[in-house]
């Protein structure tokens, strides 16, 4: 009986270890490659379950977590074409697309993958911002910078390389950090400076410029203006002394009608303002108050 139970438990351990060393299990987050004698499949196992192989040495499974990893590059100078430094760091999401080809390109695991893809993104990094001029890292003129435009121009690099050669998939790529080593930033922002200043300088004399060729035209409208106004006051002068002529003919045949309007006038000018007045309506032009003086006596032929 107790050879029995000892050969009972005997078998149950080896069916275990058989199990253990035929099975390996595939979670939904997870892709698996099955190598036979070091040699992986063409197929990758992205189905979830329980799975079966034949023992190691005959074959090995490696398992990846497909999920979404992070990498990102060192801080470090890189030079642009016009010879001046800048500071970037990158952020990289990327997961495995390809576990067979990236199984056979890094055979040393996930953080080989990581290092060879790292340095891949310097590189790419290097060689777009070596074919940049400083203004479009750090401008102040926002049309000059074109960072979204060098953020893709990378992106672009390194995900064709990924993909093709690593099996990586680039899932987002973008630019984490821009800055200036502190042995140039004072000469950098002094030659900034002096840019702007030579701008302001230019749009002054500009400015003096259009303000001159604005006085001139206001000028040369002035004058118009006041030749054209001068031209027709002159035109009502004489239209007015032509009227006036006439009514000179007219006083000329009735002189006491021209003496009753001159009193009249002379005594609206005398009362434009709150007066008040003793007066002797014997006195011209003050007897048009009275009624001896608002008469007018007829010429008698012999003054004409």
């Amino acid at each position: 009986m107790k050879n029995f139970g000892t050969i009972f438990a005997a078998l149950f351990i080896a069916v275990v270890l058989f199990l253990y060393m035929c099975t390996f299990q595939v979670r939904f987050t997870e892709e698996a490659v099955v190598k036979t004698w070091g040699k992986p499949a063409k197929d990758a196992i992205v189905e979830p379950g329980l799975k079966f192989k034949w023992p190691a040495p005959v074959q090995t499974a490696v398992v990846y977590d497909k999920r979404v990893r992070v990498l990102e590059d060192r801080t470090e100078e890189t030079r642009t074409v016009d010879g001046k430094n800048v500071l970037l760091t990158t952020f990289t999401l990327w997961r495995i697309s390809d576990p067979v080809k990236f199984n056979t390109n890094f055979p040393g695991g996930v953080d080989e993958g990581a290092s060879k893809l790292r340095t891949t993104i310097i590189a790419q990094k290097a060689a777009v911002v070596g074919q940049r001029p400083f203004q479009q890292f750090i401008s102040t003129d926002p049309k000059e910078r074109k960072m979204r435009e060098i953020e893709n121009q990378i992106r672009d690099a390194v995900e064709a390389s990924a993909a093709d050669e690593y099996g990586i998939e680039i899932v987002d790529f973008g630019i984490k950090q821009l800055g200036l080593p502190e042995t140039v930033t004072s000469a950098i922002f002094d030659s900034m400076k002096s840019n702007e200043e030579n701008k302001a300088s230019d749009y002054r004399s500009q400015g003096k410029a259009e303000a001159t060729k604005i006085q001139a035209e206001a000028k040369a409208s002035e004058q118009r203006i006041l030749a054209a106004a001068q031209q027709r006051s002159e035109q009502i002068r004489a239209d007015a002394e032509r009227v006036v002529s006439e009514y000179y003919k007219e006083f000329r045949q009735h002189p006491e009608l021209r003496i009753f309007l001159d009193k009249l006038r002379s005594l609206t000018e005398a009362l434009q303002e709150r007066t008040t007045l003793i007066i002797d309506t014997h006195t011209a032009p003050f007897d048009v108050m009275s009624e001896a003086g608002r008469k007018i006596e007829p010429k008698k032929d012999s003054e004409k």
